[in-house]
């Protein structure tokens, strides 16, 4: 509840005029006018707001009495304000922690540390299949040099050789465009 007497700068219980001559003040250094921080129209609008609700004697009656009903004790006040404190030091020791746990999660960019070590082992497994591929074209060169050394009638023809050969082509070169050009570029 806004306290009317405070934004005025006067008492509770204050006379009329002194009421009147409090808002007078107010409203000169206030005004937007006269005054150009961003905050003065919202302040003048408290000022004239306090100022009509405290010249009806009937409302500031009432509010008199719900102030004087409300008045807590300095001891109370002081309690208060070292709860909300404490309450505050806690909250910020458990958004320490917080971030401290998400420091362990997170690397230097932002990325969770699992999906740096996956794409790590997606890396490892994608050399794997490259060097798969690799042998899938060299072990048939291989064999047809060594097949060379026999006798002719024993010798496969050239594309019993050729055919394994391209399959590992084509997917050495569709693996290496993948992983190693598209991907890179999608990073």
């Amino acid at each position: 509840m806004k306290n009317y007497y405070h934004i005025l700068g006067i008492e509770v219980g204050a006379s009329e005029e002194e009421i009147r001559s409090a808002f007078r003040i107010k409203a000169k250094t206030f005004h937007p006018d006269v005054n150009p921080s961003e905050d003065a129209r919202e302040r003048f609008m408290e000022c004239q707001q306090a100022y009509s609700f405290l010249m009806d004697e009937q409302q500031r009656l009432n509010y008199n009495s719900i102030l004087q009903s409300k008045k807590i004790s300095q001891d109370e006040l002081l309690r208060r304000e070292l709860m909300y404190k404490t309450w505050v030091e806690h909250q910020q020791r458990k958004a320490r922690a917080r971030n401290a746990m998400e420091a362990v999660r997170y690397d230097a960019e932002g990325n969770l540390l699992s999906s740096k070590i996956w794409r790590g082992v997606n890396r490892v497994y994608n050399v794997i299949f490259m060097l798969l591929f690799l042998s899938v074209i060299m072990v048939p060169i291989y064999n047809y040099y060594q097949e060379q050394q026999l006798p002719e009638a024993l010798q496969r023809s050239i594309l019993f050789y050729l055919a394994p050969m391209l399959v590992g082509v084509i997917f050495l070169g569709y693996g290496y465009y993948y992983w190693f050009i598209l991907k890179t570029d999608n990073d």
